[in-house]
């Protein structure tokens, strides 16, 4: 019987000039990046590699609030978000990843107004092969796209793909420590959602509690999720079947691979 095949990777840090090296240690077969300085709406000079495998990833800058009420941010975010698909569609890679943003006080109702007046915005425009892929939010501030009815919603009207981050999800309060937490949690978005448009899964542990609102990734089982909660949830073929990216702390040289290996050790007892 032939191996099943896992696609797992990390963010890569887009300045790294032994990117490619890195990338040659750490065995991985998926990555996503930055294409510019994710504290920055302004291009990068930097140029990015064309990598060996796929699918690749962009992650939007942190700068991008598609929900913001600020008319300035709203249409630099939003303006940006095109090149970054249009920089994916000439590259070939899988999409651009962006968070759900906030109304910075404005309450839910007007993000999902703003994030739905962006995408219009966005499709006008933009056409191309690359996903826009949208991620769960971890609740904090209005709480909008935290929950799978805000993205069914997005999902109904505009041709968007999901990607689902464990430490958001935990914090947004869906329980992910043992198996029937784990199963009841994804039942929830993939019942709402066919399963072909999740393009990929953010493995990050919790350093805060369940049901926080508070977004801080912690190294894989060393957070309130646990290794063990990461042995449910990749015990599920429909998560394994989906690439898995790691956004872990880079505290030191070797987190990357050790944090990579905890999931490999983890997969080797299920598959």
């Amino acid at each position: 019987m032939e191996k099943e095949e896992i696609k797992l990777g990390i963010h890569l840090y887009r300045g790294d000039k032994n990117l490619l090296k890195t990338i040659e240690d750490l065995k991985v077969n998926t990555a996503q990046i930055f294409s510019r300085n994710p504290r920055s709406f302004r291009p990068s000079k930097i140029s990015l590699p064309n990598f060996s495998f796929s699918p690749i990833f962009l992650h939007s800058p942190y700068v991008v609030n598609l929900a913001s009420p600020n008319k300035d941010v709203f249409t630099l975010s939003y303006k940006l978000i095109i090149e970054e698909l249009r920089f994916a569609c000439q590259k070939n890679w899988e999409g651009v990843i962006v968070h759900p943003g906030s109304s910075k006080g404005e309450g839910k109702e007007k993000a999902k107004y703003n994030f739905l007046r962006a995408l219009e915005e966005i499709f006008k425009e933009y056409n191309g092969k690359a996903r826009l892929i949208i991620e769960n939010s971890s609740g904090a501030s209005d709480g909008w796209g935290s929950n799978p009815e805000d993205l069914y919603f997005l999902y109904k009207e505009f041709p968007v793909y999901f990607c689902l981050d464990t430490c958001h999800l935990f914090s947004a309060g869906f329980d992910l420590r043992d198996y029937r937490s784990c199963e009841n949690t994804f039942s929830l978005f993939f019942e709402k959602i066919p399963y072909e448009r999740f393009s990929l899964i953010h493995l990050n542990d919790s350093f805060y509690p369940l049901g926080s609102k508070r977004d801080k990734h912690e190294h894989i089982g060393e957070g309130r999720i646990g290794e063990k909660g990461f042995y449910f949830l990749l015990q599920m073929e429909k998560i394994r079947r989906l690439p898995l990216i790691l956004e872990t702390p880079k505290e030191y040289e070797d987190s990357d691979l050790k944090n990579l290996n905890t999931v490999r050790k983890i997969l080797e007892n299920i598959i």
